[in-house]
């Protein structure tokens, strides 16, 4: 008991610090002659987690690394915890005593050296939360095991619990209420450990919103606009990086570490931020030291928001583009629709009266309605919309519903419903999508929110049937998605996947396979595929699992842009060191046009790295012309001039070959072996397929390349064809550029036939 009288004083001396629960666990230690004290808690944070470690002490003369938890398994925090409900406080005085009914405590007190322990509860105002263990205490912790420990966790109980308060008060304190986001409360603390010459990207974010006849913004627009903008951003950059300064302004700062990665991040934003119809006035800095304090900065970045800001208002003024819009006017479409504030407000006094628990929210827009436009005409387009926002209302009205036009090609009503879950709207979901009438391969997509939850806000609803939309956007199987906890979950997991691709991307973790291109006569390598692939904390990263999230997200184009400057370096590499390399195609992405002239940039890495343009292949999928159509094809006529060889990729695996075949001039078809995908002679539709795109090739004067060659069977196929050239896993697989290297190292695995890909495969 003195021991625990002296701790107790000696932590009273420190009182006033900060840290006084790790001083008072520094002084139990000492005095009771622990290796170490560790405290858990009840994660309330992570559910799939049931405890944390919150505190530890770690005697001096003790190998910290030996014995540190990196956390505690569930198996043992529910054994303990199980215990000390009825049992304030364990004795182990011999670890060996548990070998038999305690197993996993005993593997993990063995490997941690533990040879007795001291185990007590944590309670405070008769709620239990966590535990604290003494390992290898003195025997005072024994022999006054009454009178101490009960004393000791009342005063440890009330400290913790008084600093897990503490914690939470903050937690809400410096959060945005509305968006999640940090605070000005939080920005301030954040900009306290920004260092001075560190390199810092300041980007201010103004939201714009319709205005009333009074000049007045309408709140609940505004409302919605800075939430989806908060959520994208978050996505993006991460919570801890993103906060909300002002009813309208949002604010990202980060320490970029170069100029070039921050000019990227601030042109994908603003991509993003139009493909989601979000109207955000943007104003930025990047500094590659900070020499003088940030506030500074953040203001100097905020006078050169806000003339952004009102000339992009001005385009919001409903006198200059409402009103137009109703017009009878050849260039906007005539929707006679609620639209923008006047709709939520009266969708909020909707669902205000409603008797009905259960509300769906839907969301209704048309895919490729830009490429819409571009083929049948803006006329055709406005048409299209006019019938679409017919149908929405007489859909809201056979539903006794609201509905509104909220902007680009995108509609939403509110449908009330006595249905208890989303699976029993299935057949609502169904009906209504069969009163659309969709032209083919342009058609409406859906994206439905069902709550039971009359405290939601109209734009909190609205978001999320917006974010089930998302899930399904560009795909022509699914007519609608529904807003699920799922959902919300595989949004989380892309998050993570885009926050560890930043650091991937930081840390040189993405690299590339090549896989090998032959001669089908005789299995010689002429080419090869550069195939990215994610190095990440030692495990290979399957493409399949980031891909998709980073080309929807815009990540795709640093990735993509790493993999070209490798790819060129490692050609210019090879040829020095003595081995003849062989022509290697990239692949280009149709988000890869957004971000940069992509011809400019494959003609200054060849300049960089002083190689011949035909030593480079770009690889581009026939889906890529659905969107910026003329950019693309103005690009693919400048690098076939400039000396490179265009590929199209997958095909055949689309929707419009031939016209898309006829628009794009390049050199080498590549084409999928799933026409051949059996092993068998009288599949005459399928080797009828292939070879009729291997002669009408020839006849272009274009090449085929047969990708995905996995069978004797259809290489033999392929040589009756007459096709030449083939890749697939029955000639090789992936491979690093190791290994690559090793093959073009024996001039009997290559085929050399000309200085150019396009002689090798019989173009020139």
């Amino acid at each position: 008991m003195k021991a625990l009288n002296r701790a107790f004083e000696r932590a009273l001396e420190h009182s006033e610090k900060k840290d006084n629960i790790a001083e008072l666990l520094n002084c139990i230690g000492e005095e009771l002659r622990c290796d170490r004290i560790c405290v858990f808690e009840v994660n309330e944070e992570d559910k799939d987690k049931k405890c944390v470690k919150t505190y530890e002490w770690v005697h001096r003369s003790i190998r910290h690394d030996r014995i540190f938890w990196q956390s505690l398994s569930d198996t043992v925090f529910d054994a303990w915890y199980g215990r000390l409900q009825q049992h304030e406080i364990i004795t182990v005085t011999d670890t060996d005593d548990l070998k038999e009914y305690d197993p996993d405590v005993y593997q993990v007190f063995t490997e941690q050296g533990i040879h007795r322990a001291v185990v007590s509860g944590l309670a405070f105002h008769g709620k239990a939360f966590g535990f604290f263990v003494l390992e290898n205490p003195s025997d005072d912790a024994f022999s006054d095991r009454d009178l101490l420990m009960p004393g000791l966790r009342y005063v440890l109980s009330s400290m913790v619990y008084s600093e897990h308060l503490v914690r939470r008060l903050m937690r809400i304190g410096y959060k945005d209420s509305l968006t999640g986001v940090g605070n000005r409360l939080a920005l301030q603390e954040h900009l306290y450990q920004i260092e001075e010459k560190s390199s810092l990207s300041i980007i201010y974010f103004d939201v714009i919103g319709w205005r009333n006849g009074e000049g007045k913004q309408h709140h609940l627009e505004i409302e919605q606009t800075v939430f989806r903008t908060a959520q994208l951003l978050a996505e993006l950059y991460g919570e801890h990086h993103v906060f909300r300064t002002a009813v309208t302004e949002l604010l990202v700062v980060t320490e970029q570490e170069s100029e070039t990665l921050y000019e990227e991040e601030l042109l994908r934003i603003k991509v993003l931020l139009r493909e989601h119809n979000l109207l955000v006035a943007v104003a930025s800095l990047w500094k590659a030291n900070v020499d003088k304090p940030v506030d500074a900065l953040l203001h100097s970045v905020h006078q050169v928001l806000l003339p952004k800001r009102r000339m992009l208002a001005a385009h919001r003024d409903p006198e200059t583009v409402p009103i137009k819009l109703d017009e009878n006017h050849d260039d906007f479409a005539k929707i006679d629709m609620m639209r923008g504030n006047e709709f939520f407000q009266k969708a909020e006094a909707f669902l205000g009266e409603l008797f009905e628990e259960s509300v769906a929210t839907i969301v209704f827009d048309i895919n490729h309605f830009k490429l819409y436009n571009d083929i049948f005409g803006r006329q055709a387009g406005n048409t299209y919309l006019e019938n679409l926002a017919a149908a929405v209302d007489k859909i809201a009205e056979r539903y006794n519903g609201v509905c509104g036009y909220t902007g680009g090609d995108t509609f939403c009503a509110f449908i009330p419903s006595e249905k208890k879950d989303y699976r029993d709207f299935v057949t609502e979901a169904d009906a209504i999508y069969g009163m659309l009438d969709s032209p083919e391969g342009f058609a409406t997509v859906l994206g439905i929110y069902f709550s039971t939850d009359r405290r939601e806000s109209v734009t909190s609803m609205y978001d999320r049937a917006l974010g089930a939309l998302h899930n399904i956007k560009g795909e022509f199987l699914k007519g609608y998605h529904f807003y699920s906890q799922e959902t919300h979950d595989h949004q989380k997991e892309d998050q993570m996947v885009i926050l560890d691709v930043k650091d991937g991307l930081r840390n040189n973790e993405f690299i590339f396979y090549v896989q090998p291109q032959v001669l089908v006569s005789n299995s010689k390598i002429i080419g090869g595929e550069a195939l990215v692939r994610w190095m990440h904390k030692g495990k290979l990263i399957p493409p399949v699992k980031f891909i998709p999230i980073l080309e929807k997200t815009g990540y795709i184009y640093q990735i993509d842009c790493a993999v070209w400057e490798n790819v060129a370096q490692w050609l210019s590499d090879v040829k020095k060191r003595g081995i003849e390399p062989v022509p290697i195609s990239v692949n280009v992405s149709r988000v890869d046009f957004y971000f940069a002239d992509i011809a400019d940039h494959f003609i200054n890495l060849v300049k960089k790295y002083e190689l011949n343009p035909s030593m480079i292949g770009i690889e581009i999928t026939e889906s890529a012309l659905t969107d910026n159509m003329n950019t693309i094809l103005d690009a693919i006529k400048r690098m076939r001039e400039y000396g490179f060889h265009v590929l199209m990729d997958d095909f055949g695996s689309g929707s419009s070959s031939l016209s898309m075949l006829h628009t794009m001039d390049v050199d080498v078809l590549k084409t999928d072996m799933q026409f051949l995908a059996g092993n068998d002679d009288h599949d005459e539709r399928g080797m009828n397929l292939v070879r009729t795109i291997v002669t009408m090739a020839k006849n272009l004067g274009m090449t085929v390349v047969s990708e995905g060659v996995e069978t004797e069977w259809q290489k033999d196929m392929l040589v009756k064809m007459n096709a030449n050239f083939a890749q697939g896993y029955y000639f090789y697989r992936p491979m690093p550029v190791e290994e690559f290297e090793k093959l073009l190292a024996d001039p009997n695995n290559v085929e050399y036939g000309g200085k150019s890909m396009k002689a090798r495969l019989g173009i020139e």
